[in-house]
């Protein structure tokens, strides 16, 4: 693996100062993904960027706020500028600014997410561990015996988190944690904090739940893919029905404000 000083080559051709930024914004960026620089390592000090890159250091203070924006670093004063970028964090920034974009509704989001559980419910029952299987029983018996709605919360995020894991398809992991962690935070946001409204949600969905990890368990592909779609079908309607869903703060699609401080959260 490459260090710092050694991983640089090449440096982009100088142009205007908004060019150059743009220049090192996209060759540190590309060395990021390519992993010259990887997650949690530090990016050479600044003076040898500057040196390297042959620019001010504004044009380079500039790109690195951009990379830090962008969510690829994180800027450490007195210690340096550290890599940390992730594909979930990376995959939620780009998501979530589309959504906000597009005034992508809540419907339109739930409805991508039961159609990639349902996918990766498919492909978990052909490729699951009895590990797996058992990772996502465990969390559906802490659901079960949970006593505050945090618990039902982190409970019903690992199951779903150990559900798509157990695909074995990295792309569809990081899409689906993202929409996991969106529809765990609206179940916050209608649902609030009283425990009798999580219970009696989360029970209406125990059996579902269980019908899935069944599927998996015997590795029947059709069963968890007829599992899945019904317990997506189902998860709807009780959404629906919930006494805070029709509020105009989720029926609104321009919902930027809900996603832009859900980001804030998983970006912390």
């Amino acid at each position: 693996m490459n260090t710092p000083s050694n991983a640089l080559h090449d440096s982009p051709r100088r142009t205007n100062r908004a060019s150059i930024t743009q220049l090192i914004f996209d060759d540190l960026r590309q060395r990021i993904l390519d992993r010259q620089f990887v997650r949690g390592g530090r990016l050479p000090t600044e003076k040898q960027l500057v040196a390297h890159y042959g620019v001010s250091v504004a044009s380079l203070r500039e790109a690195i706020r951009g990379l830090a924006s962008a969510g690829f670093v994180e800027v450490r004063h007195g210690k340096g500028v550290f890599v940390t970028a992730s594909a979930e964090d990376l995959i939620a920034n780009s998501l979530n600014s589309m959504i906000q974009l597009e005034n992508v509704g809540m419907a339109h989001v739930l409805g991508v997410h039961g159609a990639l559980n349902t996918y990766a419910s498919e492909l978990a029952a052909a490729r699951a561990t009895p590990q797996d299987v058992d990772t996502m029983q465990k969390a559906l018996i802490a659901v079960d015996h949970a006593v505050t709605p945090e618990d039902i919360a982190d409970g019903l995020t690992r199951f779903l988190n150990a559900l798509v894991r157990a695909s074995g398809n990295p792309l569809l992991v990081s899409l689906c944690q993202f929409l996991t962690t969106v529809q765990i935070g609206l179940a916050r946001e209608i649902q609030g904090k009283r425990f009798e409204a999580w219970r009696k949600t989360a029970a209406r969905l125990s059996n579902g739940r269980q019908r899935i990890v069944d599927a998996i368990r015997i590795g029947d592909v059709d069963g968890a893919r007829v599992a899945a779609r019904a317990f997506h079908e189902h998860s709807i309607s009780v959404f629906n029905a919930l006494p805070k869903a029709n509020d105009a703060v989720v029926q609104d699609l321009a919902i930027s404000a809900f996603f832009s401080k859900l980001l804030q959260q998983m970006m912390r």
